[in-house]
Protein backbone atom coordinates (compact mmCIF):
# COMPACT_ATOMS: atom_id res chain seq x y z
CA UNK A 1 0.00 0.00 0.00
CA UNK A 2 2.74 2.60 1.29
CA UNK A 3 4.65 1.38 -2.46
CA UNK A 4 1.30 2.70 -4.68
CA UNK A 5 0.83 5.50 -2.52
CA UNK A 6 4.50 6.50 -3.47
CA UNK A 7 4.04 5.61 -6.87
CA UNK A 8 1.20 7.99 -7.36
CA UNK A 9 2.68 10.52 -5.52
CA UNK A 10 5.99 10.29 -7.96
CA UNK A 11 3.50 10.62 -10.95
CA UNK A 12 1.80 13.22 -9.49
CA UNK A 13 4.90 15.28 -9.10
CA UNK A 14 6.48 14.11 -12.74
CA UNK A 15 3.46 15.38 -14.44
CA UNK A 16 3.49 18.42 -13.11
CA UNK A 17 7.16 18.87 -13.43
CA UNK A 18 5.80 18.15 -17.48
CA UNK A 19 3.42 20.84 -17.70
CA UNK A 20 5.00 23.63 -16.14
CA UNK A 21 7.10 25.20 -18.76
CA UNK A 22 8.93 27.91 -19.25
CA UNK A 23 8.97 30.43 -21.87
CA UNK A 24 11.30 33.22 -23.15
CA UNK A 25 10.13 36.57 -24.09
CA UNK A 26 9.93 37.54 -27.46
CA UNK A 27 11.31 41.63 -27.46
CA UNK A 28 10.17 41.66 -30.99
CA UNK A 29 6.70 41.07 -30.25
CA UNK A 30 6.50 42.50 -26.83
CA UNK A 31 5.59 45.61 -25.57
CA UNK A 32 5.95 47.33 -21.97
CA UNK A 33 4.25 50.90 -22.48
CA UNK A 34 3.92 53.79 -19.80
CA UNK A 35 1.75 56.78 -19.58
CA UNK A 36 2.70 59.82 -17.44
CA UNK A 37 0.70 62.90 -17.50
CA UNK A 38 2.63 65.83 -18.73
CA UNK A 39 1.94 69.80 -17.93
CA UNK A 40 -1.96 68.44 -16.59
CA UNK A 41 -2.92 68.03 -20.00
CA UNK A 42 -2.05 65.36 -21.46
CA UNK A 43 -0.38 61.49 -21.39
CA UNK A 44 2.96 61.55 -22.70
CA UNK A 45 2.90 57.49 -24.06
CA UNK A 46 6.84 56.00 -24.19
CA UNK A 47 7.71 52.46 -24.09
CA UNK A 48 10.51 50.38 -23.56
CA UNK A 49 12.08 48.44 -26.55
CA UNK A 50 14.32 46.05 -24.97
CA UNK A 51 12.59 43.78 -22.35
CA UNK A 52 14.10 40.23 -21.80
CA UNK A 53 12.79 37.39 -19.22
CA UNK A 54 11.21 34.42 -19.02
CA UNK A 55 7.78 32.78 -17.73
CA UNK A 56 7.45 29.87 -15.55
CA UNK A 57 3.87 29.16 -16.69
CA UNK A 58 1.16 25.59 -15.79
CA UNK A 59 -1.73 25.59 -17.66
CA UNK A 60 -2.79 23.09 -15.16
CA UNK A 61 -2.43 25.10 -12.28
CA UNK A 62 -1.82 28.85 -12.80
CA UNK A 63 -0.92 29.98 -9.05
CA UNK A 64 2.50 28.07 -9.86
CA UNK A 65 2.96 31.04 -12.59
CA UNK A 66 6.11 32.60 -12.14
CA UNK A 67 8.23 35.44 -13.94
CA UNK A 68 11.30 37.86 -13.85
CA UNK A 69 12.14 40.60 -16.70
CA UNK A 70 14.69 42.77 -17.57
CA UNK A 71 13.93 46.41 -19.09
CA UNK A 72 17.15 48.16 -20.28
CA UNK A 73 16.13 51.79 -19.70
CA UNK A 74 18.07 53.31 -22.14
CA UNK A 75 15.61 51.33 -24.65
CA UNK A 76 12.97 53.87 -24.37
CA UNK A 77 10.90 55.44 -27.12
CA UNK A 78 8.49 57.90 -26.50
CA UNK A 79 9.18 59.29 -30.94
CA UNK A 80 10.17 62.42 -29.14
CA UNK A 81 13.74 62.88 -29.05
CA UNK A 82 14.16 65.46 -26.07
CA UNK A 83 11.42 64.13 -24.26
CA UNK A 84 13.26 60.42 -24.57
CA UNK A 85 16.48 61.81 -23.44
CA UNK A 86 14.80 63.55 -20.56
CA UNK A 87 13.71 60.51 -19.08
CA UNK A 88 16.58 58.79 -19.41
CA UNK A 89 18.50 61.62 -17.52
CA UNK A 90 19.22 62.26 -13.89
CA UNK A 91 16.24 64.09 -13.31
CA UNK A 92 14.10 60.86 -14.02
CA UNK A 93 15.20 56.80 -14.76
CA UNK A 94 18.96 57.95 -14.72
CA UNK A 95 20.27 55.65 -17.07
CA UNK A 96 23.52 55.99 -16.83
CA UNK A 97 23.64 55.03 -12.73
CA UNK A 98 20.54 52.93 -13.31
CA UNK A 99 20.45 51.02 -16.59
CA UNK A 100 17.93 48.56 -15.66
CA UNK A 101 14.43 48.29 -14.57
CA UNK A 102 13.35 44.86 -13.36
CA UNK A 103 10.61 42.65 -11.84
CA UNK A 104 11.20 38.87 -9.93
CA UNK A 105 8.00 37.89 -8.90
CA UNK A 106 7.74 36.06 -5.41
CA UNK A 107 4.00 33.93 -5.71
CA UNK A 108 1.32 33.77 -7.97
CA UNK A 109 -2.11 34.44 -6.18
CA UNK A 110 -6.02 35.34 -6.80
CA UNK A 111 -8.14 37.73 -5.66
CA UNK A 112 -11.75 38.13 -6.70
CA UNK A 113 -11.34 35.76 -9.80
CA UNK A 114 -8.18 38.05 -10.63
CA UNK A 115 -4.52 36.34 -10.80
CA UNK A 116 -1.89 38.22 -9.35
CA UNK A 117 1.77 38.08 -9.45
CA UNK A 118 3.45 39.07 -6.11
CA UNK A 119 7.19 40.48 -6.61
CA UNK A 120 9.58 42.78 -6.17
CA UNK A 121 10.07 45.82 -8.64
CA UNK A 122 13.32 47.68 -8.99
CA UNK A 123 13.26 51.06 -10.56
CA UNK A 124 15.76 53.43 -10.25
CA UNK A 125 18.03 51.73 -7.88
CA UNK A 126 15.12 51.48 -5.29
CA UNK A 127 12.71 47.88 -4.65
CA UNK A 128 9.28 47.90 -3.39
CA UNK A 129 6.95 44.90 -3.48
CA UNK A 130 3.59 44.61 -5.49
CA UNK A 131 1.03 42.99 -6.69
CA UNK A 132 0.97 42.80 -10.63
CA UNK A 133 -2.80 41.69 -12.01
CA UNK A 134 -1.93 39.64 -14.86
CA UNK A 135 -3.73 37.20 -17.44
CA UNK A 136 -2.32 34.56 -19.88
CA UNK A 137 -3.72 33.49 -23.04
CA UNK A 138 -2.27 29.75 -24.83
CA UNK A 139 -0.16 27.70 -24.79
CA UNK A 140 -1.01 28.12 -28.50
CA UNK A 141 1.21 26.81 -31.34
CA UNK A 142 3.65 30.11 -32.56
CA UNK A 143 3.88 29.39 -36.60
CA UNK A 144 6.78 31.27 -37.15
CA UNK A 145 9.04 29.45 -34.70
CA UNK A 146 7.16 25.93 -34.70
CA UNK A 147 7.03 26.29 -31.01
CA UNK A 148 4.39 26.66 -28.27
CA UNK A 149 3.63 30.31 -27.27
CA UNK A 150 2.11 32.42 -24.60
CA UNK A 151 0.31 35.85 -24.39
CA UNK A 152 1.36 37.51 -21.04
CA UNK A 153 -0.68 41.12 -20.01
CA UNK A 154 -0.43 43.10 -17.09
CA UNK A 155 -1.71 46.56 -16.46
CA UNK A 156 -0.69 48.68 -12.96
CA UNK A 157 0.10 52.34 -11.78
CA UNK A 158 3.01 52.92 -9.49
CA UNK A 159 3.66 56.15 -8.04
CA UNK A 160 7.09 57.37 -9.26
CA UNK A 161 8.08 59.09 -5.96
CA UNK A 162 7.97 55.66 -4.43
CA UNK A 163 11.13 54.61 -6.25
CA UNK A 164 13.17 58.42 -5.88
CA UNK A 165 12.20 59.29 -8.99
CA UNK A 166 11.57 62.69 -7.16
CA UNK A 167 11.50 65.39 -10.20
CA UNK A 168 8.99 68.03 -8.61
CA UNK A 169 8.84 71.52 -10.33
CA UNK A 170 5.54 72.62 -11.14
CA UNK A 171 3.85 75.61 -13.09
CA UNK A 172 2.85 78.86 -11.91
CA UNK A 173 -0.58 77.45 -10.96
CA UNK A 174 0.65 74.37 -9.08
CA UNK A 175 0.29 72.44 -11.35
CA UNK A 176 2.92 69.74 -11.49
CA UNK A 177 4.98 69.38 -14.98
CA UNK A 178 5.43 65.77 -14.57
CA UNK A 179 2.65 63.65 -12.53
CA UNK A 180 3.61 61.40 -10.35
CA UNK A 181 1.37 58.41 -11.44
CA UNK A 182 2.69 56.06 -13.88
CA UNK A 183 0.60 53.54 -15.79
CA UNK A 184 2.51 50.71 -16.83
CA UNK A 185 0.73 48.20 -19.70
CA UNK A 186 3.15 44.85 -21.02
CA UNK A 187 1.77 42.93 -23.61
CA UNK A 188 4.22 40.08 -24.01
CA UNK A 189 4.86 36.89 -26.04
CA UNK A 190 6.59 34.23 -24.83
CA UNK A 191 7.84 31.22 -26.85
CA UNK A 192 9.02 27.66 -24.73
CA UNK A 193 11.91 27.13 -23.92
CA UNK A 194 13.21 23.63 -24.94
Amino acid sequence: MKRQLFFYVALMFISSEIIAQTYKIDAGHSSVQINIERFGVVDVVGRFKDVTGTITYNAENPMETSAESVIKVDSYDANNIGGEDAVKSQAFLDAANYPEISFRSKKAMEKDGQMYLLGDLTIHGTTNEIELPVSIKGPLLDLPTQKMSIAFMAKTTINRQDYGVSFNRQLPNGTKIVGDEVDITLTVLAIEEK
